[in-house]
């Protein structure tokens, strides 16, 4: 559930849930999925939030893969634990677990304008027994977990210590655990972390033996506990206070955006967790957190220039001026010599058989020469900004769709048709491919971004990015679908309706025909296939603030595939409506998409100043 889609169609109808209805339903579908085989592989080709070796960072002896976690208050029937490893967060925090179950009578209260959550019971939990189940269910976790730990006596914190070791990286306490510290440092060698709200925090002075603190989140109130903005003021005074005894400290709560986070870091935060925010801004705000936290490391400095980008850039341009040729012959030729050894006919003679079969022809190598100049052009730019300049996800989008670009020579194998001109076009262009490949095989640098704050241009882009998405979904679907029909029946109801003619008439004609025609057919739905991968990946990886290269991607990279694809219908008279109607609502989308994304996407100049600004306060 990455935040386009969040915003865009899971948010509105959550919120018109109870909260506690609507948190389950979310947390435990989540976790379902991440449970399934290969579901948390789905979780992060949707998400790509898998924070960067860059961001690990060593506190109490424990590496955080990332200094973003998450409450445990969030989550207290520990329904979405699974899932919240694939979400970009550094730890987890599990509980407050007590040894018998408590349960809330009172429901949790939103507010949508405010962004805020009140709870009326803190420490709801499901007990000792039920959470061993669910965290025995996990079987190993890729982050840590700070389980944390309530009780009434000492036996209560001995029988949690020690039935929960096993699976704690931390332990977190409250006053109450506190008193037992010596008899629980005993039973366990796992940091032990303070737990202290903000009115203790203003009155603590004695300097107890723990590894670290962590300032729980919520302003307490007369009807419970309220989350939310407010409380970044709260957390920045607790951080000022701790900060002289010199340990880790945790904030937990206040964060919306990323420039929360920041805050509370130059505050002297050590990590931090999220509530509210998670609830409000969406499950992208650790990645949008970490991508900042490597932004600000080197705002200024134009970052190093990568090995192997020229290599795919060459491949590229390959891609483009062959679909350009490919585009030519299309419009004029459209079959070569080879073509008509093979039918053992000229093309004369299929004009004269059907002027509409031959127009036919010609569509299918104009819309494959316009999907290739696409796709040509958009391993141009991701060679040029994104592997240039060290971005991984660039390097990945950019070899999984050549990859599938290059299986289409099996395509044009399996109809018994050995294209010669493909598979010198293939020959040229491997060694550019497989040459890139090792250069840039220590590719592994993590994503920056510039986004700071949730924006009524973040907002509006996520429309934007959710209809660049479901564009690239449909034209990979598309792809496909072409490609079976390429290989099987060839035809469509409405070709043969346009050129008036059964296969059976064709055959009778020339048997070779129909598999010269299913070998174009399936190499555009093959091409298509790439192409769409490509599409729907750069919406789903590169979309970031300030990436004004992925704006023209898309808007320069779709046009030529939507040019020749509906154009070449109307050049050849081929204008049933219905057949294109896909293509006319694809269309609709793609205009929509980049009207929507364009201010998020073309947007540096604020938060470039806000980094300048800040890198000079820091030296100053």
């Amino acid at each position: 559930m990455p935040d386009w889609s969040y915003h865009t169609f899971f948010k509105p109808l959550l919120f018109r849930m109870k909260s506690e209805t609507s948190r389950d339903l979310t947390l435990h579908t989540m976790n379902t999925l991440a449970k399934l085989p290969f579901g948390d592989k789905i979780i992060q080709f949707f998400g790509h939030m898998q924070p960067s070796k860059e961001l690990e960072q060593k506190h109490a002896e424990i590496t955080f893969p990332s200094p973003v976690g998450v409450s445990g208050a969030l989550d207290p029937h520990l329904n979405g634990t699974k899932a919240f490893t694939n979400l970009g967060f550094g730890f987890i925090e599990v509980g407050p677990i007590t040894v018998l179950p408590q349960i809330s009578e009172r429901s949790i209260l939103r507010d949508i304008e405010k962004e805020t959550l009140v709870y009326g019971n803190f420490h709801e939990n499901l007990g000792l027994d039920a959470a061993l189940v669910k965290l025995q269910s996990l079987k190993r976790t890729t982050i840590p977990l700070g389980i944390m730990i309530k009780g009434e006596a000492l036996q209560e914190y001995e029988k949690l210590v020690q039935k929960l070791d096993e699976h704690a990286a931390f332990f977190v306490i409250d006053a109450q655990g506190a008193s037992y510290l010596d008899h629980i440092r005993e039973l366990t060698p796992k940091p032990l972390v303070l737990e202290l709200t903000h009115k203790k925090v203003m009155n603590f002075t004695e300097d107890i033996p723990v590894d670290g603190y962590i300032i729980r989140e919520g302003i307490e109130r007369d009807d419970g506990v309220e989350l939310g903005q407010m409380e970044m003021h709260h957390l920045k005074e607790s951080i000022q206070q701790l900060l002289p005894y010199n340990k880790p400290i945790i904030a937990s709560g206040g964060v919306h955006e990323p420039s929360d986070a920041m805050e509370l870091f130059r505050a002297g935060a050590s990590l931090i967790q999220l509530h509210s925010g998670f609830v409000y801004s969406g499950p992208g705000l650790p990645k949008r957190i970490n991508e900042r936290i490597l932004y600000e490391k080197h705002p200024i400095s134009k970052p190093v220039e990568q090995t192997g980008w020229i290599s795919f850039f060459l491949m590229g341009l390959g891609v483009f001026i062959a679909g350009i040729i490919a585009l030519i012959i299309g419009l004029t030729e459209v079959l070569l010599p080879y073509d008509e050894q093979y039918l053992g006919i000229q093309k004369e003679e299929i004009q004269a058989f059907s002027h509409h079969l031959f127009h036919f022809m010609s569509h299918d190598r104009i819309c494959l020469a316009g999907v290739m100049i696409s796709a040509g052009f958009m391993f141009m730019q991701l060679s040029y900004h994104g592997i240039r300049n060290g971005e991984h996800w660039a390097k990945k989008v950019y070899v999984i769709a050549a990859s599938l670009g290059f299986l289409n020579i099996f395509y044009f194998m399996g109809f018994g048709y050995f294209d010669k001109l493909h598979f010198i076009y293939y020959l040229i262009i491997l060694p550019f491919f497989l040459y890139g490949l090792y250069q840039a095989r220590n590719l592994t640098t993590g994503s920056k971004g510039l986004n700071l704050y949730n924006t009524l241009s973040w907002k509006r882009s996520q429309l934007g990015q959710s209809l660049f998405v479901i564009s690239g979904m449909c034209l990979l679907s598309a792809g496909i679908v072409i490609s079976i029909i390429g290989m099987n029946g060839v035809f469509v109801k409405e070709d043969l309706m346009f050129f008036a003619l059964t296969p059976e008439q064709i055959t009778a004609f020339n048997d070779k025909l129909i598999p010269l025609i299913a070998h174009d057919r399936a190499g555009f739905g093959g091409a298509l296939i790439s192409e769409g991968f490509l599409l729907l990946t750069i919406a789903l990886w590169g979309y970031r603030e300030g990436a004004k290269w992925v704006w023209w991607t898309l808007t320069l990279g779709g046009l030529p595939g939507f040019l020749t694809g509906v154009g070449t219908h109307f050049m050849i008279g081929y204008d049933n409506h219905f057949h294109l109607s896909p293509a006319y609502l694809l269309f609709v989308f793609y205009l929509v998409g980049l009207v929507y994304s364009y201010p998020y996407l073309s947007r540096s100049g604020e938060n470039k100043m806000n980094a300048v600004s800040v890198l000079k306060a820091e030296k100053v």
